[in-house]
C-alpha cells in the first residue's frame, strides 16, 4: 500500500512540473514572437521615413528657416571674419583697409557698435603706425583723383578742393582711405579704450569744424597729441590731420539725430596761435584818428542841434533898467548919531 501511494505522489508531481515546464515555453514563445514584431515593425519605419540617413536634404525634414535681418547679418559676419581674422590690416602698405575688415562696419549708426569693435580698434592701431608723411601723400593722391573724375573741381585750386562736402557726399569711395582735414577742433576729450589686444589704452575725440563744412563736424580720433593742446569741451583751436575715413558716425543733436564722417587717426596737428598774434595792440596813429573821428563827430552832431533849435519868443513887456528903484526900507547911516527910539508908554 505504501508503493502504491509513492508511485502516485511521482506521477502527480511529474504531471505538475510537465504542466510548469509547458507554461514557461509559452511565456517565452510570446516574447520572442513580440521582440520579432517590434524590430519587423521599426525596420519598416525606417525604411518610409529614413530620419537618420545622412544623404536626405535638409528641405524634406526641416521646415524653411527664418531670413536673416541686417543686424544679425553684420553679427554672423563679424563671427567669421574677425574672430580668426589673422591678415594684416592693409594689404597695400597703407594706402587702405582691408575690405574684409570693413565689411563689419554699419553707416549711419549711433556710435560705434559691438560688432564694429574690432575693426574700429585695428584700424586706429593702422593710424599710429602708417607714417604720416604716407598718409598724406595717398591722401593728396586721393584727392587729385577725385578733382579729375568730378569736372566741377576743374576750376577750383587744390587748396579750395571742399574735402569736408565730397566725404560726405561720397563716402563709399573714401571708405577705408586716408583723407586730409583742416579746421577748427570746437570740443576734445579723453577716453579709455578698455581691455584688447593690440595694446591701446586710451584715445581722444575731438569735433572738428571746416571752412566747407557749413556748421557741420567731423568726428577725428586719434591715440596722441601734443601735452599742450588743452582738453576741454568748448575750446577753439586750429588742427590740421590725416586719418582713415572709418564710417558716418550718427549722433544726437539737439533737433534731431544727424550724422558726421568719423575719421581715426594716429596724430593732430596742433597750431597754436599766442595771444599777441591774436590780439595786435593798436599804434599811436590809430589812437589819434579814432580822438579826431570822436571829436568831429560831437562838433557835428553840436552843430546840427543849433541849427534846429527855434529861437526864444521876445517878452511882451520889456523893463528899463535906467535907474534903480527906490529902496522901502533904507538902511541907516552907521556914521550919523541918532538916539534911541521912546518906548510908546512914555
Amino acid at each position: 500500500m505504501r508503493g502504491t501511494w509513492l508511485a502516485e505522489s511521482i506521477t502527480n508531481r511529474t504531471e505538475s512540473g510537465g504542466v510548469s515546464m509547458n507554461r514557461r515555453i509559452g511565456i517565452l514563445t510570446v516574447v520572442v514572437a513580440l521582440v520579432l514584431c517590434w524590430q519587423l515593425t521599426y525596420g519598416v519605419a525606417q525604411e518610409r521615413e529614413p530620419i537618420f540617413v545622412s544623404e536626405r536634404s535638409d528641405t524634406d525634414v526641416r521646415p524653411p528657416r527664418r531670413p536673416l535681418t541686417e543686424d544679425e547679418m553684420v553679427l554672423q559676419r563679424q563671427r567669421e571674419l574677425l574672430l580668426d581674422f589673422k591678415d594684416p590690416p592693409s594689404l597695400d602698405h597703407g594706402q587702405s583697409v582691408h575690405p574684409r575688415l570693413m565689411e563689419t562696419v554699419k553707416d549711419n549708426t549711433i556710435g560705434v557698435r559691438y560688432e564694429e569693435r574690432e575693426a574700429y580698434l585695428r584700424v586706429l592701431r593702422l593710424a599710429s603706425e602708417v607714417p604720416l608723411r604716407r598718409q598724406e601723400q595717398i591722401a593728396a593722391e586721393i584727392q587729385a583723383e577725385r578733382r579729375t573724375l568730378n569736372p566741377n573741381y576743374h576750376r577750383r585750386r587744390p587748396e579750395d578742393f571742399p574735402q569736408f562736402v565730397d566725404l560726405f557726399t561720397h563716402s563709399d569711395f573714401y571708405r577705408g582711405r586716408p583723407v586730409t582735414l583742416h579746421g577748427v577742433m570746437r570740443k576734445l576729450t579723453r577716453f579709455e579704450l578698455g581691455k584688447n589686444s593690440l595694446g591701446l589704452d586710451h584715445a581722444y575725440e575731438g569735433w572738428v569744424y571746416t571752412s566747407d563744412s557749413q556748421g557741420s563736424p567731423a568726428v577725428v580720433v586719434f591715440t596722441s597729441k601734443d601735452d599742450r593742446m588743452p582738453v576741454n569741451g568748448d575750446i577753439q583751436e586750429e588742427v590740421k590731420f590725416t586719418g582713415y575715413f572709418f564710417k558716418m558716425y550718427g549722433y544726437d543733436a539737439q533737433d534731431m539725430t544727424r550724422k558726421a564722417p568719423m575719421i581715426l587717426a594716429g596724430d593732430v596737428e596742433w597750431k597754436p596761435h599766442p595771444y599777441k598774434t591774436v590780439y595786435k595792440p593798436w599804434g599811436i596813429e590809430w589812437y589819434g584818428l579814432t580822438t579826431m573821428g570822436f571829436l568831429l563827430t560831437c562838433y557835428m552832431i553840436w552843430q546840427t542841434n543849433r541849427k534846429e533849435m527855434p529861437p526864444r519868443p521876445p517878452l511882451a513887456i520889456e523893463p528899463e533898467f535906467l535907474h534903480f528903484p527906490p529902496r522901502e526900507h533904507p538902511a541907516p547911516n552907521p556914521l550919523l548919531q541918532h538916539s534911541a527910539p521912546e518906548p510908546e508908554d512914555a
